[in-house]
């Protein structure tokens, strides 16, 4: 087990943070208003019993994190490279590289793109070192982790391409390089976008070769270069080297018959499709199961059944002949022909199994099985037939055939298909108990199951967690869109211990690209205004907790709509968790203190505005603006301060940048409710008509409003009057609820809208029309209409 000391330094490791003074790990629980929050570990929980406690259920404990060995050291040293801090020793890293490598191979897990780009730092970094024969890595160290980057990431693949190419490098400096290690290198420039480079190497390498090694071999290395030429979809490339090193020698087998095939069918290309199809193959071999297959949908899609009918005849007729009557592929492919092209039901199937029994005879190997049933039941899901792959499920039992592993997992994709779970969900069962493999396709079906479980209105969670548990148990890590479902799902059921095993059992595994896939999903959570408050607020601890590399742009946003939710204790949590990480490049910049005010101008909240005024005051790395001034207005305004935000307007009027717009309507909205406002916001007002300035509406209407605020009903109806002339348009109906709401009293606002009837019915109509009456706080009447938004 992992202590939790590990846990805490990789995720700060993976935020690139350098791994000094770590404190233990802690998730904050949902704060109660004005309270700070109070915290619970994530670790497993220590059971205590008193006497009178006996019989109470023992509490809740946590799986652990099972970090991959070595990994830790591989994030330390790139930690510790953007740090230029001193990294770990050599003998560590080489230690580390081995037990990550060696790891990886014994259990046949992908190397993610992270991993790939710390081993290639590290491998960088040893080469510049002078050091002992132990603190190098050897060449069995090199070629373990070549043939585990051949395995393809699920992300991004630079970093896989980087490595095998200095691995290859680092084996051909000391002589050590050998055919294998060629190949090796020629298959990861193909399968990772590098095909043309490929194809240039392995001509170059055959010419050079060809007298010393067989020629078979050099040959097959065109192979992995061809099929992907054909991926990259390089036509006039893929036909040139075909045509080269079929002069050289390379036969036209069934694997190269199948990618030439493969490659037209799949872009309906039509007269390329038979050419390369109808080609003869080197003795006479017959196409790839696979190959068949490829052409039959292609002859589905591009109405080539005539065409295709042909080629099933002449699979059905080379089935009489003594050297392919034993083939049981050909047989299994005639029989999934008969199901897609023909249209054949279960009883012309079971006639043509017996056939194929009887002909076979003497040959168990070449007798119909269970892998025949697999291959009938997938061409049913191909045809979307959820009841005939049923029937196929029952002949099998009727013919005395054991379903194995392979059939529950074809029994589960077409039920989830179907949207049957229940039945799904008894595959799933049928298939658990049995022991085999877990391969890549099957993991992939079970994935997709977890994911449409989590999918339904109500999810059945104990369901999820069964397959969840069985998965984890057989050392399986969870895709990311599954990993988000099942997080998703347990959030919306309040179920926080589950997610937090989910998110420490797989993301841990993950590169740079799949956590952020995970985590932009609990940034969605939090900014879905269906979800309650307390349920954002623990995604935020869970997204703070798991992913201390959570970027600025989402932690503003996070603590934008905990305003929304008039949560402004919430917000300045999360304004102080930015504040107090590690990594300069995530603390609040101008921008969050700005928003945090403008925040405070929607939600007042004094207790929260002191505090983060209080970090500004410390922070050497803002400085003193405009924007930054208004922003401030604004927060002390909005919590019933203005003298105090008036300090700010004298800070800006001295400024060499000196006022904006934004700034003169939040000074005017402040007058608004400074006791002696109406005389300064004249005395503004005078100031700027002798200025001569164009002044836009917000700034009017806040001066305006200003007016009325104080009572000055006859100069505020004159201001409004006059609006056209100074902006350019009369009042619009916004325009006279603003001002109807602040009026001090109710004589005032009958008064007004007497005015208001008579000088603009149309758009006090309007108004009244689209807007009811409530009371404020002080029981006087207001419309309903939008609050003015604060911008600084």
């Amino acid at each position: 087990m992992r202590s939790q000391l590990t846990r805490h330094v990789l995720r700060r490791i993976l935020a690139s943070e350098a791994p000094v003074a770590l404190p233990p790990c802690f998730i904050s629980s949902r704060p109660p208003l004005r309270i700070y929050p109070v915290r619970y570990r994530v670790s497993r929980t220590a059971q205590r019993r008193t006497f009178l406690k006996l019989f109470q259920k023992a509490p809740r404990t946590l799986k652990e994190l099972d970090a991959e060995p070595g990994y830790e050291t591989l994030l330390q040293f790139q930690a510790a490279e953007k740090s230029s801090i001193r990294p770990p020793m050599p003998d560590e890293l080489v230690r580390a590289w081995r037990e990550l490598f060696e790891y990886k191979a014994r259990h046949g897990r992908v190397v993610n793109s992270t991993q790939a780009l710390c081993a290639h730092r590290v491998l960088l970094h040893l080469r510049t070192l002078i050091t002992s024969e132990d603190e190098q890595l050897s060449e069995d160290d090199l070629r373990t982790a070549r043939d585990c980057l051949l395995k393809p990431p699920r992300d991004d693949y630079a970093s896989h391409l980087e490595l095998s190419r200095e691995i290859y490098s680092d084996l051909k400096r000391r002589g050590a390089h050998q055919t294998k290690d060629f190949y090796a290198l020629s298959t990861a420039l193909s399968q990772y976008g590098q095909a043309l480079q490929a194809r240039d190497l392995v001509l170059d390498y055959y010419s050079r070769m060809k007298s010393r090694e067989p020629s078979d071999v050099l040959l097959r290395q065109f192979i992995p270069v061809i099929r992907c030429l054909a991926k990259e979809g390089r036509e006039p490339e893929l036909l040139d080297l075909v045509s080269q090193a079929s002069r050289l020698g390379l036969e036209y087998d069934p694997t190269l018959h199948s990618i030439l095939t493969t490659f037209f069918a799949q872009r309906n290309k039509i007269g390329e499709t038979k050419y390369w199809f109808n080609k003869p193959i080197v003795r006479n071999l017959p196409p790839a199961p696979a190959t068949y297959y490829e052409i039959l949908r292609f002859a589905l899609r591009n109405n080539q059944q005539e065409w295709a009918l042909g080629i099933y005849q002449d699979l059905i007729s080379s089935l009489e002949s003594p050297r392919l009557r034993t083939n049981k592929p050909c047989w299994d492919t005639s029989h999934q022909w008969a199901i897609l092209l023909l249209g054949k039901g279960i009883d012309h199937i079971e006639h043509m199994l017996a056939v194929a029994t009887e002909r076979t005879r003497g040959k168990p190997s070449s007798q119909p099985n269970m892998g025949t049933i697999n291959g009938l039941i997938k061409a049913t899901i191909d045809k979307n037939d959820p009841y005939l792959a049923e029937r196929f499920i029952a002949l099998a039992g009727k013919l005395g055939f054991e379903l194995n592993y392979k059939t529950y997992i074809l029994q589960l994709e077409y039920r989830i298909h179907a949207n049957d779970l229940d039945g799904a969900f008894a595959a799933y069962q049928s298939l658990r108990d049995i022991e085999e493999t877990t391969g890549d396709r099957e993991i992939s079906v079970l994935n997709f199951f977890i994911r449409a479980m989590c999918s339904v209105p109500e999810p059945n969670h104990e369901r999820v967690l069964d397959v969840t548990s069985y998965l984890e148990q057989r050392g399986v890590t969870l895709e990311p869109e599954t990993v988000v479902s099942i997080c998703m799902a347990f959030l919306k059921n309040d179920e926080t211990y589950e997610v937090i095993d989910t998110l420490s059992l797989h993301t841990v595994h993950y590169s740079i690209a799949e956590r952020s896939m995970v985590r932009k999903a609990f940034v969605q959570y939090c900014l879905d205004e269906k979800n309650s408050t307390a349920r954002v607020w623990d995604a935020y601890a869970l997204l703070r907790q798991f992913f201390p590399e959570l970027e600025v742009e989402d932690r503003e946003a996070i603590m934008g709509t905990f305003f929304d939710r008039r949560r402004a204790d919430m917000a300045a949590h999360v304004f102080r968790h930015m504040h107090s990480h590690a990594n300069r490049q995530l603390q609040p910049t101008l921008e969050t203190y700005v928003r945090f005010m403008e925040g405070i101008g929607k939600c007042p909240d004094e207790e929260s505005l002191k505090t983060v005024h209080n970090m500004l005051k410390m922070d050497t790395t803002v400085q003193a603006s405009t924007r930054l001034y208004n922003a401030l207005m604004i927060g002390y305004t909005a919590c019933d301060f203005p003298y105090r935000a008036l300090d700010f307007w004298t800070e800006i009027a001295a400024s060499p940048d000196g006022p904006s717009y934004a700034t003169l309507e939040i000074v005017f909205r402040t007058y608004e409710i400074t006791p002696d406002g109406d005389s300064l916001a004249n005395e503004l007002w005078e100031k700027i008509k002798r200025m001569d300035i164009e002044v836009p509406d917000i700034v009017y209407l806040a001066y305006v409003a200003a007016t009325a605020a104080h009572g000055h009903l006859t100069i505020a109806k004159m201001l409004l009057e006059d609006m056209d002339n100074v902006v350019g348009r009369g009042p619009n109906f916004y325009n006279l609820g603003t001002v109807f709401n602040v009026l001090p009293s109710q004589e005032m606002k009958d008064q007004f809208e007497e005015w208001a009837k008579e000088s603009y019915p149309q758009v006090w109509g309007e108004l009244k029309k689209k807007y009811a009456k409530k009371q404020n706080s002080e029981g006087l009447p207001v419309f309903k209409i939008r609050p003015r938004l604060w911008k600084a």
